[in-house]
C-alpha cells in the first residue's frame, strides 16, 4: 500500500484513536509485511492502513448481510 497522491479529506480524530495509531507505529515498523507495503512507517501510514482494514472489514460484512 505504498502512498499515492489522493484527495485530501480533513476529519477530525478523537486524541484517544491517535493514542492508539501512536501505540501501533512500533508493532507495524516490527511486522515485515506491513512495513514493507506501507514504506515509512508514520502515524499517518498506520491510519490509512486501519481504514484500509476496517473498510475491508465492513464490505465483508456488508455482503453477509450484516451479521
Amino acid at each position: 500500500m505504498q502512498e499515492e497522491t489522493g484527495n485530501p479529506i480533513p476529519v477530525k480524530i478523537h486524541p484517544d484513536l491517535i493514542a492508539r495509531a501512536d501505540k501501533l507505529i512500533a508493532a507495524v515498523q516490527a511486522d515485515p509485511d506491513l512495513s514493507a507495503t506501507l514504506g515509512r512507517v508514520t502515524r499517518a501510514s498506520v491510519i490509512r492502513l486501519a481504514l484500509v482494514r476496517g473498510l475491508a472489514s465492513l464490505e465483508n460484512r456488508a455482503k453477509a448481510g450484516g451479521r
